[in-house]
């Protein structure tokens, strides 16, 4: 589901966060929710709803990290969980 890309401290955080996301082959945030998006994924909403009171931050580094550890696996083949949480950490460390 594609929405507005907006959180907490954007301006400030957005290079950072993009300079990450470029290691991996994504242009960008947006890029980043449709390769979930393509894979049947949100999780954007899965964050919102596991924690409602959440910031936006972590909705969309968790987005982040999840199109991370997609490619990730599409590319190296390893789906294994360890690997995708460690991915996943990559994007919520490009938050911080």
């Amino acid at each position: 589901m594609m929405r507005e890309v907006k959180f907490e401290s954007q301006n400030r955080r957005e290079a950072q966060i993009n300079k990450v996301l470029s290691q991996y082959g994504i242009a960008s945030i947006e890029e980043a929710n449709q390769i979930c998006d393509q894979y049947g994924l949100d999780p954007y909403l899965e964050c919102e709803q596991t924690q409602n009171i959440c910031f936006e931050n972590a909705k969309w580094a968790y987005t982040v990290g999840s199109a991370i550890a997609l490619k990730e696996a599409e590319k190296t083949g390893d789906k294994s969980a360890a690997t995708a949480a460690a991915n996943i950490g990559i994007g919520l460390q490009s938050f911080c």
